[in-house]
């Protein structure tokens, strides 16, 4: 045998032989949830430390969520809620509000920001029933949702979240990760305050999250979440989120604009209501964007 072939026939064993290795660095993880903390930033910290500081993945290492998925369990952030309340610990402020809003609701008066085309914003981002994306990179994550084109970036190359004096509230939050084996583990801050889903509390501005992504199967993804919140919660919220892929032939996401057909509008007592065409307010979608007859240079 030649012996630059002896030396190729060596490499490929050699990388052969590595495979298993590599492979391990995605075995699950053993964390296991056993006891509370006073703040996510030490929920986080714990889960690192018993990761031993992470897994830096590579590209043959990274786990495959490659393909489009849904969530499923509907639109309550907790899918074992039971009854018409949701499951969370909220503070009597909150809870006020709260009980008000479902007041509201059952009389008919009800307003969603999505309705103005504003994002869903994440926590709520966990359960907008739009096709999703997971795209997966040694130093970041990029995961996506087909709504407003929304999208959440996990940086998983060692950086801390934006220093306090320079941030400020995002949609989507400042996250910053790790892999525990197979799970991407991700806390999140700097977030806008809002609401989980129509018919769901209210949370601060001062809610941060800590959560737990896997593969669990060919065909499904879970993100265990848990909520800190000291305005709204008195403790954590601990919930499930599962994802399942969508196996449509052919399917892809399109990037679509919310506004281009949008008459969705607020009334007076804070109900919704749709302008149609013909009414006073109504905005044709083909005439969205289009110059004024009376701006400088039109004909």
């Amino acid at each position: 045998m030649h012996p630059w072939l002896r030396i190729l026939v060596g490499l490929a064993c050699a990388a052969v032989t590595a495979q298993p290795a590599l492979a391990a660095s995605a075995k699950p993880s053993a964390w296991r949830y056993d006891r509370t903390y006073a703040a996510s930033w030490d929920e986080f910290q714990a889960m690192r430390k018993a990761a031993h500081g992470g897994t830096r993945l590579t590209w043959r290492t990274l786990p495959d969520w490659t393909g489009l998925w849904e969530h499923t369990g509907g639109f309550h952030f907790d899918p074992q809620q039971k009854g018409p309340k949701a499951t969370a610990a909220l503070t009597p402020a909150y809870q006020q509000m709260y009980d008000r809003k479902l007041a509201d609701i059952a009389k008919g008066i009800q307003w969603d920001p999505l309705s103005a085309c504003l994002p869903a914003g994440y926590p709520r981002w966990l359960l907008e029933p739009f096709l999703r994306e997971f795209i997966l990179r040694p130093e970041e994550s990029w995961l996506l949702t087909e709504q407003n084109a929304e999208i959440r970036r996990i940086y998983t190359d060692n950086r801390g979240h934006v220093p306090a004096d320079e941030a400020y509230p995002l949609w989507e939050g400042d996250s910053v990760g790790f892999w525990d084996g197979d799970t991407l583990v991700i806390h999140t801050n700097n977030l806008k305050a809002g609401q989980y889903q129509r018919d769901q509390p209210d949370f601060s501005d001062q809610a941060t999250t800590v959560e737990r992504m896997r593969k669990t199967g060919p065909d499904t993804i879970e993100d265990i979440v848990d909520v800190y919140d000291p305005v709204s919660l008195t403790r954590p919220w601990h919930v499930r989120q599962v994802y399942r892929r969508v196996k449509t032939p052919g399917l892809r996401i399109n990037h679509w604009s919310c506004e281009e057909n949008n008459n969705t509008v607020r009334t007076d007592n804070g109900s919704t209501a749709i302008v149609l065409p013909g009414e006073k307010g109504y905005r044709d979608p083909s005439n969205l964007g289009a110059a004024s007859a009376n701006a400088p240079g039109a004909n």
